[in-house]
């Protein structure tokens, strides 16, 4: 036995809302019941000056084990995407530093960007 309902547009609109709403706010309940995560607070300029200062004594550190004497980072040390932003290329060969979840480079492994078949 099958029982029909008819149901205008406007009622089952607020049906589907009613029950959207009731399960986002099962879902959040949930979620602070579990100690659901919070989102990151921003950090203060103090802790960041801390966060680079740390970053960069390791990466000081990296270098030098690795061989490097005049370490610097951010002025001859970076990635390569920034080596070639500064207009040098990595050479071919030259194997990065990992410091934390960065490779490095030093700026004896690069070459200036030669452009060639210029016209003046």
């Amino acid at each position: 036995m099958t029982n029909k309902v008819e149901v205008d547009a406007a009622s089952l609109a607020k049906m589907i809302a009613d029950g959207v709403a009731a399960a986002l706010a099962a879902n959040k309940a949930t979620k602070k019941a579990k100690g659901g995560k919070p989102g990151r607070k921003p950090q203060t300029d103090e802790e960041k000056a801390k966060n680079r200062a740390k970053v960069e004594a390791e990466t000081i550190k990296a270098f030098k084990a690795a061989g490097f004497d005049d370490v610097q980072p951010r002025v001859n040390v970076m990635t390569y995407n920034k080596w070639i932003e500064n207009g040098r290329r990595v050479k071919k060969g030259e194997k990065s530093v990992k410091c934390g979840s960065f490779p490095l480079f030093h700026v004896s492994q690069t070459d200036p960007i030669k452009v060639e078949g210029t016209v003046h």
